[in-house]
């Protein structure tokens, strides 16, 4: 088999390590509908599909890749990850900081900012939470300890969790090193301008404004001795300068040419998102007993990605223009139980906020959340359900998101977000009242079909293109046709577009 790039060579080297092999490619139809949903969250449309399966042109997924990665989506959604990792929920940050904080991330991506920049501005930002939005990263983590922990598992692929109590018994790291580390920012202090919270015996609501600064009064003790811990670096190097000055100087350290760890973090993560499933598994615990499955190829991403001046778009590129990224879903009888090579694509059900927008796109019908105006997607949307409940603003599309998975975020980690199927999601797809408004509104693309004056078989074409990315098959257009001559046609619109909403192919993103 061909391999297009050095992440096909390292692959197929295991395969063939192995004795299995690689999927066929996947099919263009597949592809764009994998590119759309991995980069913009969203499906493409009916005639964004058509074309781009009907044009003859080399290199036209290559493209695809490029002009999907211009789009504004691409913001949005990539944006929507940081936004969970980053804890943004209203009942901590406020409506105003969370809008202002979602603004920055999507405008970070949209801007280019490269990776480093995006994660120093981050661990170093002081001043106004409303001013400077980067500053509502230190308004979700208020302690030393939440602060340390949430810094070096989303920066650096480290869970220094069990070195709270005790030496890590499966690392490197010990107590004094969780103490030395937490000491960088035990001196993260608050001024709160207001707080206008509505319930009083919530310590943890905070609405208004606050000024994040860093005190020359230092706190962190060792709990064996209970003296002060100077601050330390993860793997050693203590601060230089002066206490006020210590962010500053772990965010150097931490983007730093001499620090693998976190450029090898982030390329796992950006490849878990495009993939599946990280190098490293889970992907914010790197230690050597959780080895990686590919540890050249990691290695090799994590160097491309410091030498591209840590190009988001750049990674997001080289892999999704892989043969490895490109396979089928289907497997074949060597690689049928395999689930950590990559020798064909994962199934992964569609995400919350992905399912939601796919719905709205397929019913033409734009979904109304309380509080945003019409037109508002999913992904858009800054707060948690939580946050919603809190304020009694959700209803029945809120309780979508939730059944399907979307986090509160009250963790700094990819896995609180739930990509499981369940019994709850199947009574929402078969009867929720949210699916069925959405195929029954008086003004959506099932109203629209049935006025246009387009053949029977025309239609369900269009329903299929828009729904699943692909022509129907033959037995497929039969049974709907026959059952178009059964009674009103928009019923009977109703009735396909239920059925293409609630197919494992519309689900399930492979």
């Amino acid at each position: 088999v061909p391999a297009r790039n050095y992440i096909d060579e390292q692959i197929l080297a295991k395969l063939r390590l192995l004795r299995m092999n690689p999927s066929d490619l996947c099919s263009d139809g597949e592809f764009m509908r994998r590119a759309y949903l991995d980069l913009l969250g969203l499906i493409p449309t009916a005639a964004e599909a058509r074309a781009f399966v009907a044009r003859q042109q080399r290199h036209k997924r290559a493209r695809l890749v490029d002009d999907l990665l211009q789009r504004s989506e691409f913001a949005d959604f990539w944006a929507l990850k940081w936004a969970d990792l980053l804890r943004m929920e209203e009942r901590v940050l406020d409506r105003k900081g969370s809008e202002n904080f979602l603004h920055w991330l999507r405008q970070s991506i949209a801007d280019g900012k490269p990776m480093d920049l995006f994660a120093r501005e981050l661990i170093a930002a002081r001043g106004s939470t409303y001013q400077n939005p980067a500053a509502n990263y230190y308004r979700a983590n208020r302690d030393p300890v939440s602060r340390a922990e949430a810094a070096a598992q989303v920066f650096l692929g480290i869970r220094l969790q069990c070195a709270q109590c005790h030496n890590h018994p499966f690392d490197r790291w010990t107590q004094d090193d969780y103490y030395g580390w937490a000491g960088f920012f035990s001196g993260v202090q608050y001024k709160i301008l207001e707080n206008r919270r509505r319930d009083s015996n919530d310590s943890h609501e905070f609405k208004g404004e606050q000024i994040v600064y860093v005190s020359n009064q230092r706190a962190m003790k060792n709990p064996r001795s209970g003296r002060s811990i100077p601050a330390r670096f993860l793997g050693g190097g203590s601060l230089s300068s002066d206490a006020g000055e210590a962010l500053d100087e772990l965010a150097d350290w931490m983007t730093g040419a001499k620090n693998p760890l976190f450029a090898r973090s982030q390329v796992n993560r950006i490849w878990f998102h495009l993939m599946g499933r990280g190098i490293v598994d889970p992907i914010d615990d790197f230690r050597p007993t959780n080895p990686a499955s590919h540890p050249v190829l990691l290695d090799r991403l994590a160097e491309d990605f410091v030498r591209s001046g840590f190009d988001l778009r750049h990674m997001i590129r080289l892999i999704m223009n892989s043969r490895t990224y490109q396979l089928s879903a289907a497997s074949n009888e060597t690689n049928a139980e395999d689930d950590s090579n990559y020798s064909h694509v994962l199934l992964r059900r569609l995400s919350a906020e992905q399912l939601l927008d796919a719905q709205s796109r397929v019913a033409g019908a734009p979904i109304k959340f309380a509080g945003y105006p019409l037109g508002f997607r999913a992904m858009q949307v800054p707060g948690t359900v939580a946050d919603r409940k809190h304020d009694r603003k959700g209803g029945e599309i809120d309780q979508v998101l939730e059944v399907f998975g979307k986090p509160p975020r009250l963790l700094s980690c990819e896995c609180e977000r739930s990509n499981e199927t369940t019994m709850g999601q199947v009574f929402q797809l078969i009867s929720g009242r949210s699916i069925n408004e959405l195929l029954q509104r008086p003004d959506n693309r099932f109203a629209d079909l049935a006025k246009a004056g387009q053949t029977d078989r025309e239609v369900v074409g269009e329903l299929y293109w828009t729904a699943l990315t692909r022509e129907p098959t033959e037995p497929e257009m039969t049974k709907a046709l026959e059952w178009m001559e059964h009674g009103n046609q928009r019923k009977a619109l109703e009735d396909i577009g239920w059925a293409l909403l609630n197919a494992k192919e519309f689900i399930f993103r492979k």
